[in-house]
């Protein structure tokens, strides 16, 4: 892979966090998940206890105003994971792109 520099140790330190929740809260249950058809929402109120929803959102808004590259990071590592039916990119981002703060 081309070496990247615009992640900063922060970015890589929140990085290792989403794998460790990944390895805790996802792998687990992804397959079950993929069978029921959906996700059980106790992975959501996981999620957003340690940050991981709206991350990119005004804090006036329930976001963590963090960069978009943080984002981007759940996102690679979902897929790189092969967690693609998780829809926190769809859940998180989507409503940001279309609201004016």
């Amino acid at each position: 892979m081309i070496e990247r520099n615009l992640f900063s140790p922060e970015h890589e330190s929140f990085r290792d966090s989403f794998k460790r929740f990944m390895a805790a809260e996802i792998a687990p249950f992804h397959a079950d998940w993929e069978t029921q058809g959906y996700v059980d929402k106790a992975v959501w109120g996981k999620a957003g206890a340690l940050g991981f929803l709206s991350m990119s959102m005004p804090s006036a808004y329930g976001g963590s105003d963090a960069d978009k590259l943080f984002s981007v990071i759940q996102i690679e590592e979902l897929s790189a994971a092969g967690f693609n039916g998780i829809g926190f990119g769809l859940h998180s981002e989507r409503f940001c792109r279309n609201k004016k703060f």
